[in-house]
């Protein structure tokens, strides 16, 4: 829970007198109601259900508890593998140099290698069940594949010669490597793998150019087409995009200059997610909520309005780096930072399935190269660790907790089906597979927080069991708890920063039979500088609309902390309510605000062609980004008498039109400093007021239209009840 006013007095006030109420949040399930993003609709799991390993990898084999790892953790789990640096890399340092063509890689030498390796392949049998679990990347470490400044030597003592020759070298080692009786063709490869991080500086440095970095990508991804036209390319491979540094001169400097002089040439936007839980002391540098949001949205828009399209993602490692705690032996406290991440993520990756290609947690098998040999601390982000850590690095691989993400997302698969919150601080979705129900909610907030469920079947099919798991922290040790629930099951507590996944069995399968597409229209202007009350104009064209339906404008802003998170938005000339709550924390820690701010719109004022205005009281900063949302329904599935908010005869509301108010009264309660909270027909909060000692409420600033109220006094409902604004 935040607010959107970040006067540190005023948050201290708003905290201790809505904390009851952010611990209730509402969820609305359509069982029958396919949601499908650009065309996709299913979970697909070889995307998001991944780790970065492969098969062939020597880290499954050891001195394990288990007697077949991989197939406890690949099968067991019904995971999938996701990426390599190490095979192209270890044999860039192994082969020889072409003695007609110095700086070249020898043609010769990769084939025969590449014979070797291939054969090696077919005769290790215990493999080859696992290729059909790879959607796999291949990548090239910075070094020795950059051939600029601070370039390195292979490990037979030669340079490569210039770009080129690393593009022909990749494209020869993924031909000579794979296909035929070899391990399958990779499905992306990333030209290098974070050149930004080493090549360009830290999180705060804005100002160096990505041009040679850009250039680079473009020769190589030549080179590697020359041998294999058809591969799959991009980059390049974002350690830690920072879009708003500088006031966006990294973007400028970087990301743009990127798409500007080498996104004609990328398949997809290779990047990297990470959320930073504890840092310099414990300080909160988050990712997960609106800045991962407003990532998106910005690199999406440009994309658009560069290329005419969005150019898909390849998220080849994310979760969290835990710097507080790195150099300590292992800790389930320190896993629980990587975990919390993770799920986080992994919900707003699941709300863009037409765009992301793949995405990898950064989960590494046992990773003994990062053992720390000086400190003896094992490296962090381990699916194994040893029986006897964190006393010693001794005894058989076993588990780590980062496991319990795997357990966690077991089963789940099916179609997914409309969900929807009334709070931006609990992420959900949901998926069908006959008569199996997956509910899955995450909890970006700080406290423990209650979740009332509502679902929507029109066949009435009778739950005949739902297993819960949580996954959440307690006692400082990451913990998955499991359990058959009872029936009938209207609310969930959800841990801080938890998820849990309910699993549903009905007496039947679920039919879905109505439809909710969801597309996204970007503005044909982007990045556009914030100066104090003057409304900034955006044009989003070519809205396409059904009779029923659902809007959410996003505007992504960047602005230094104190400034202004409020605007005033019109839509086609119309003011629209914003709402007082946006996706996670506020940011503080961070070193300015990066978010997207989520706005319902009215489905009748959508046009065609849009104009959207946007104002703010104080100058500075920018609006990075403008979407909308838009939601076609086969049917109306909303409204606010199929949401929460059926009268239910507790509480009594009478609008005064004259005076822009509501007097609410209740016989059976004293409702002096309750707390009201207003919910437009869509059931995004709009307002949030204490009853005055009149029972009253302002409510100049909505507009007119529909709406429904939630009246709570401490932890105790009062009532709910509709009213309209005329």
């Amino acid at each position: 829970m935040k607010t959107i006013n970040q006067n540190p007095l005023r948050v201290l006030l708003f905290l201790s007198v809505t904390f009851n109420f952010y611990a209730q949040v509402n969820v609305k399930l359509d069982l029958n109601v396919k949601h499908s993003v650009g065309g996709i609709s299913t979970f697909e799991r070889w995307k998001f259900i991944t780790t970065h390993a492969n098969q062939s990898e020597g880290e499954w084999n050891g001195d394990n508890v288990l007697p077949d790892l991989k197939n406890d953790f690949l099968n067991g789990r019904d995971v999938y593998l996701g990426r390599d640096t190490g095979g192209i890399t270890y044999n860039l340092n192994q082969v020889k140099e072409d003695p007609t063509r110095p700086g070249f890689a020898d043609p010769a030498d990769i084939t025969s290698k590449g014979t070797a390796s291939k054969n090696s392949f077919a005769a290790n049998t215990s493999l080859h069940p696992y290729e059909s679990r790879k959607n796999w990347i291949i990548c090239a470490q910075l070094h020795p594949f950059w051939t600029g400044a601070e370039q390195k030597a292979t490990g037979k003592g030669w340079k490569l010669a210039n770009a080129t020759a690393t593009g022909e070298y990749m494209g020869r080692y993924i031909t000579a490597f794979h296909g035929g009786n070899g391990q399958k063709l990779p499905s992306f490869v990333e030209v290098i793998n974070e050149p930004d991080y080493d090549l360009l500086g830290g999180l705060k440095e804005y100002t160096k150019s990505i041009n040679e970095i850009a250039v680079f990508h473009n020769d190589v991804a030549a080179a590697i087409r020359a041998q294999i036209p058809n591969i799959r390319i991009g980059g390049y491979t974002n350690a830690f995009p920072e879009f708003e540094v500088g006031n966006f001169q990294r973007w400028i400097n970087r990301d743009k200059m990127f798409m500007d002089v080498a996104g004609a040439n990328m398949d997809f936007w290779s990047i990297h997610l990470y959320d930073f839980p504890s840092i310099n002391g414990g300080k909160k540098q988050l990712r997960s909520g609106s800045n991962i949001e407003a990532t998106f949205d910005m690199m999406d828009q440009y994309s658009m309005m560069k290329f005419n399209k969005t150019k898909p993602y390849v998220i080849s490692e994310y979760g969290a780096q835990t710097h507080d705690y790195n150099n300590s032996q292992w800790s389930s406290y320190r896993d629980w930072l990587i975990l919390k991440g993770m799920n986080s993520q992994l919900m707003s990756f699941l709300e863009r399935p037409n765009t992301i290609d793949i995405a990898i947690p950064f989960v590494i098998t046992k990773a003994e190269w990062g053992f720390n040999a000086t400190t003896g601390v094992p490296y962090t982000h381990r699916l194994m660790r040893k029986t006897n850590e964190p006393a010693s690095y001794t005894g058989q691989w076993t588990y780590t907790d980062l496991v319990k993400f795997y357990d966690l997302w077991k089963n789940v698969k099916g179609t997914r089906v409309y969900i929807k919150p009334d709070n931006l601080d609990v992420l959900a979705n949901a998926y069908i597979d006959g008569n199996k129900g997956y509910v899955i909610l995450n909890n970006l907030n700080f406290q423990p927080t209650t979740v009332n469920l509502n679902l929507f079947d029109t066949n009435n099919i009778v739950i005949t069991s739902i297993n819960k798991k949580h996954l959440t922290v307690i006692n400082n040790n990451a913990t998955l708890e499991e359990s058959l629930v009872s029936l009938p099951l209207t609310s969930v507590t959800l841990g801080a920063e938890s998820t849990i996944i309910l699993e549903y069995t009905f007496a039947n399968a679920i039919a879905i039979n109505e439809t909710a597409d969801e597309t996204k229209y970007f503005a044909t202007t982007y990045l556009q500088p914030i100066v104090a009350n003057q409304p900034v104009v955006f044009q989003v064209n070519n809205v396409q609309k059904s009779t029923y339906g659902d809007a959410v404008l996003r505007i992504g802003l960047g602005r230094d902390h104190g400034q202004s998170l409020s605007p005033i938005v019109k839509v086609n000339n119309t003011s629209i309510t914003v709402p007082i709550n946006f996706r996670g924390y506020n940011q503080a820690q961070r070193e300015r605000f990066f978010g997207v701010l989520e706005i319902p719109v009215p489905y009748s004022l959508l046009t065609t062609n849009n104009q959207i205005s946007v104002q703010l009281p104080d100058s500075g900063g920018h609006i990075s980004s403008v979407a909308l949302q838009v939601f076609n329904f086969s049917k109306n599935i909303l409204s606010v008498a199929s949401n929460t908010f059926q009268d239910d005869k507790k509480i009594t509301v009478y609008p005064n039109p004259v005076d822009e108010e509501i007097l609410i009264q209740s016989s059976s309660e004293n409702i002096l400093n309750a707390t009201a909270m207003i919910y437009s027909v869509s059931g995004q909060l709009v307002q949030e007021s204490m009853v005055d000692t009149n029972g009253k409420i302002n409510v100049s600033k909505l507009p007119k239209g529909l709406y429904g109220i939630r009246l709570t006094k401490g932890n105790k409902k009062i009532g709910t009840a509709k009213f309209s604004k005329k």
